[in-house]
């Protein structure tokens, strides 16, 4: 009795035990299977820097990861088109200016912007102090620099506004702008134009030859497309049109969006966090260039009236027009380019976290300029 005794407790405490095993294997299962992420990618328009730095905190900070993603982030180039990447399926999000989407789409390319993140336009047209080339009116008759690929819609637009022809080269000269200052250093042409995040600060990282020092901004006159009038919006994020139709897929890209917007909330309250953030996957620029670069995208996120993200219908029927004169659209781009629905689901997702999603008290910082931007 005794031995059949040890021998049923000793079955029993088996069965106890594969029962255990067996629960705890279906638990890591099915935990494993909770936790699967979905596999997203982001195209963005041009290589890795601080101008998407929003981002790559989303990604390292783990937010993306935390609404159920695991994001591969792909740098842009001058060979790489957004659109065309997103339109062919090898990405599901983008990165472009509003003018780049326009324009895709009057080619019957099916993308919709659902989350525009930059409010303002970082594009200016810059001179030397010296010439008194202080206001775009005095730039008749003078040689006037772009990248004539899609961005000079905004300095067009400056310069009609003052009854030039550029278009035709009529009262003001065209000049096609390298992705170099030097050309503007070496005073080749009366003006430039230049990112406030990028060209601007590449006049100010070089030293004046007669004084040794670098530049400042003493030494130009910096006319902003915002202050003109002008201005357009920039980086925003777009997807396929078809694609977000499917209810499941609205639901990622309210959280992707979600995510994305937290990085940049992020980025606007941690400066210096999100610089190293950039450079630890291998940027093309300095450090010190990144930390001008920074400051100058938070610049055109922050403050946001509207919440950041939400487009701004003035400024998008301004963006339209322009485009639709410059870029020799067929059609004047109406409310079927952009949808508020998924960026509006997004803020309600920062809200309930307690985010702030306006920024209203933000300022920039004073960032020390460096040589060569290192």
């Amino acid at each position: 009795m005794k031995g059949r005794y040890w021998v049923v407790a000793s079955l029993a405490l088996m069965a106890a035990l594969a029962a255990v095993v067996v629960g705890a294997a279906t638990s890591a299962g099915a935990s494993t299977k909770a936790h699967k992420l979905t596999k997203v990618t982001l195209q963005l328009k041009w290589v890795t820097q601080a101008q998407f730095a929003g981002y790559y905190a989303a990604k390292a900070k783990g937010y993306y990861k935390a609404q159920g993603m695991d994001v591969t982030i792909k740098p842009g180039g001058p060979s790489i088109i957004p659109e065309q990447v997103v339109a062919g399926g090898q990405a599901q999000f983008g990165i472009d200016w509003l003018s780049s989407l326009m324009t895709s789409r009057d080619q019957g390319v099916d993308i919709v912007n659902i989350a525009q993140v930059f409010n303002k336009s970082g594009l200016t047209l810059i001179s030397w102090k010296n010439t008194g080339l202080d206001r775009v009116s005095k730039l008749r008759n003078k040689k006037v620099a772009n990248w004539l690929g899609g961005n000079e819609f905004e300095v067009f637009a400056a310069l009609a506004k003052f009854g030039m022809d550029p278009l035709h080269n009529k009262g003001v000269k065209i000049v096609k702008e390298p992705f170099s200052m030097d050309f503007f250093l070496k005073r080749q042409v009366d003006a430039a134009s230049a990112m406030t995040y990028n060209e601007l600060a590449q006049v100010l990282e070089a030293k004046n030859p007669k004084t040794g020092k670098l530049y400042t901004l003493k030494n130009l006159n910096v006319i902003p497309m915002q202050k003109v009038g002008t201005s357009m919006l920039e980086d925003g994020i777009f997807t396929q049109g078809s694609w977000i139709k499917d209810k499941s897929h609205q639901a990622l890209a309210k959280k992707f969006v979600a995510a994305s917007l937290k990085g940049w909330i992020y980025c606007r309250d941690h400066q210096s966090a999100c610089v190293k953030m950039v450079l630890a996957n291998g940027p093309a620029l300095p450090r010190g260039h990144q930390r001008w670069m920074m400051n100058e995208i938070n610049a055109l996120i922050w403050p946001a009236k509207l919440g950041v993200g939400v487009m701004d219908p003035t400024a998008y029927a301004r963006s339209a027009k322009i485009v639709k004169t410059y870029g020799k659209l067929k059609k004047l781009p109406g409310h079927e380019a952009y949808r508020t629905d998924i960026a509006r689901a997004a803020q309600a997702i920062l809200k309930k976290q307690q985010l702030d999603i306006t920024g209203k008290n933000w300022h920039k910082a004073s960032v020390k300029v460096t040589p060569g931007g290192k």
